[in-house]
């Protein structure tokens, strides 16, 4: 091979690594290679460091979020929705206290009559609550006073066991929920949106499942608007690919044959709530237990999947003395930075409308064509290929 292509080849190589090196989005790397120390060779190799910075916004949009309660009423339900507003007061007083800017409205599981229509999926209204101007009843709004006891009066009046109840369609509800959008404004085109759904039973009682029927007529068949995958499709065309969603489920969790037959005990049969599990994994939302005493712990979690926080930064390398500067725009008090791995992770993590900007030095500039300065941090794939392809074939060949 003539020193023409040789030079050539390894042109095209040191190019390619350039352009590939980093795993993050830097405003401003490889501003200077710098020496660092000798090492204990006596100089004859050093090891060069680049200054690497990485700037980033939390997105204030993902404060947002638009929350869709859909509740069981049938008579399997009395006895849980008796206790259902206790347990979900943990749940509204770390709503109430957070800072996300949240709205909420809430349906059942049952069809409604409006004005002497039968609808899925119809909105209801909060009791008590008095809406700002303008707006309508059964959006509950984040800064709404005596929050606790709207939601508590609001979950009483809905109550359980009322006729025409038997046939729980949870996913049907939200499908039309959805579908109704332009209608009941409860969803915003700038927020994330997150469904919680509490049966103690499957869509449409047995989730189409002749085989678990317990009593006689209790199987229907699944129409299209049940399934979960047509849920997805169905935010998807309403309200957009880019929507940020999930579906959390409080339910009889599948083979928990403990909690079901807690909920038998009440007096009407309960089954696992598969189809809602699956549409909850589906969309990566939370499950939860219905037969807990208290519902705080999973609610917070829905509510700490749906508030969107930064909770680490990838780094490109380990930093040079382990040293990184770190500044939080506007200052965010008591946030401690740790590196665990490649990443510098935050604790408390931090929230929207926050700006961060990290500076840090990698050791390891470019290669040069006489030494190569070794470098902790692991290679790039096209890095690897040129230590264990390029070089041999070079070497071969001089």
């Amino acid at each position: 091979m003539s020193i023409f292509y040789r030079r050539s080849l390894m042109l095209v190589f040191s190019t390619l690594l350039f352009f590939s090196c980093g795993q993050v989005k830097f405003s401003g790397e490889d501003s200077s290679n710098e020496p660092a120390a000798p090492g204990s060779d006596g100089g004859a190799n050093v090891t060069q460091t680049r200054n690497v910075v990485y700037k980033g916004t939390v997105d204030p949009k993902t404060s947002k979020v638009d929350i869709l309660v859909v509740i069981d009423d049938s008579n399997s339900m009395l006895e849980d929705n008796k206790k259902l507003s206790s347990k979900l007061s943990g749940f509204v007083s770390a709503l109430q206290a957070s800072q996300i800017d949240w709205q909420m409205c809430v349906t059942v599981t049952r069809q409604m009559t409006i004005n002497s229509n039968l609808y899925w999926g119809a909105s209801i209204n909060w009791v008590d609550y008095t809406a700002p101007a303008g707006a309508s009843q059964w959006i509950l709004k984040s800064g709404a006073q005596n929050l606790t006891s709207i939601f508590n009066a609001t979950i009483d009046r809905i109550g359980a066991g009322w006729a025409g109840t038997d046939d729980e369609r949870a996913i049907s509800a939200a499908y039309w929920h959805v579908g109704n959008s332009q209608y009941n404004n409860c969803y915003r085109a700038d927020a994330a949106m997150s469904v919680i759904i509490i049966s103690d039973e499957d869509e449409r009682s047995v989730g189409g499942d002749k085989t678990i029927e317990y009593y006689q007529g209790e199987h229907k068949a699944l129409e299209d608007h049940d399934l979960p995958a047509n849920f997805i499709t169905q935010v998807k065309t309403v309200l957009g690919d880019n929507k940020r969603f999930s579906v959390n489920s409080i339910i009889v969790k599948d083979n928990d044959a403990s909690c079901m037959q807690a909920q038998d005990n009440t007096g009407s049969k309960s089954h696992y709530g598969k189809k809602y599990q699956e549409l909850s994994t589906m969309t990566g939302g939370g499950i939860g237990s219905i037969c807990d005493d208290d519902y705080t712990a999973n609610l917070n979690y829905f509510k700490d999947i749906i508030q969107t926080t930064l909770g680490s930064v990838p780094l490109e390398c380990q930093p040079v003395g382990g040293n990184i500067s770190v500044t939080i725009t506007p200052p965010m008090g008591n946030v401690v930075s740790t590196i665990q791995g490649m990443s510098l992770v935050f604790t408390p993590e931090i929230t929207s409308g926050h700006d961060i900007e990290l500076s840090y030095k990698c050791a390891g500039g470019l290669p040069t064509q006489t030494t190569r300065a070794p470098s902790s941090e692991p290679r790039g794939f096209l890095a690897k290929l040129y230590v264990w392809i390029v070089e041999p074939i070079l070497s071969f060949f001089k």
